[in-house]
């Protein structure tokens, strides 16, 4: 008579742990490979949404006897400006504090060229965010550098002594956009008040604490937060502080 065994192939429960384990191993592994990975792609199409900004700039500006398009910049004591901005145009009637409906994408100069929102947002950014709807301006993720209108000069009415920046007046490395992390209403409500900034109001960045930023010459690259927290401060025109009739970019 033949006898069955009741043997049979099958993992031991200590088997089955190590297998668990090992796999809890690899995967502790991968994940931070997988999570660099994913950072670089998101850097990508931020590099690639502001070299689509450095081409819409020259464009707007080569159509218009080569002056910069306007920064929008809005001085929060009240004065507005109805010019046509890179971001948006406001309407006539328009008054501070900004509303999302005032700052509409598709009524800025860059629009005509770019026609598509997604080229304005870091893959990051969650337009659903509770903390994001607090933004006035809720129309990109990235600013333009108040250089290219003379900060504050604009905003006090200056003209003609400051008149509007022309592109071959501004250093072709200087930095025309960037994209800052906002993590707070206060964040939110300090860079995302219009369409433009100063380099030392942003004091903090996403992408591991790393800088996108588009330049004048229609490049894009990457900075670490700690040399751009150093270049924000410097007293002399840099690459951050390049409006061209200072002597010290400012």
């Amino acid at each position: 008579m033949n006898l069955r065994s009741d043997n049979r192939d099958a993992f031991t429960l200590v088997e089955l742990l190590v297998v668990i384990a090992i796999i809890g191993i690899l995967a502790a592994m991968l994940l931070p490979a997988l999570s660099s990975a994913k950072q670089k792609s998101y850097q990508v199409v931020d590099l690639n949404n502001l070299k689509q900004f450095g081409l819409a700039m020259h464009i707007v500006a080569g159509d218009n006897n080569d002056i910069l398009p306007w920064a929008n910049w809005d001085d929060p004591l009240g004065v507005t400006h109805s010019d046509q901005g890179w971001l948006y145009q406001l309407p006539a009637n328009a008054s501070y504090p900004l509303t999302p409906a005032q700052t509409d994408v598709h009524t800025g100069s860059f629009w005509l060229v770019l026609k598509n929102t997604r080229t304005y947002f870091c893959p990051l950014e969650d337009t659903n965010n509770a903390l994001f709807k607090t933004r006035m301006q809720q129309s990109s993720s990235y600013l333009m550098n108040g250089a290219a209108c003379g900060y504050y000069r604009a905003s006090a009415n200056l003209y003609p002594n400051y008149p509007l920046v022309k592109l071959g007046q501004i250093s072709p490395g200087g930095v025309a956009f960037w994209e800052c992390a906002n993590n707070t209403a206060i964040e939110n409500l300090l860079y995302y008040n219009d369409g433009s900034a100063t380099p030392d109001e942003i004091k903090d960045a996403r992408h591991n604490q790393t800088f996108v930023s588009g330049a004048f010459d229609g490049s894009a690259r990457l900075m670490p937060l700690a040399s751009w927290a150093q270049k924000a401060v410097e007293p002399t025109a840099d690459e951050l502080w390049c409006y061209p009739q200072s002597p010290n970019g400012r």
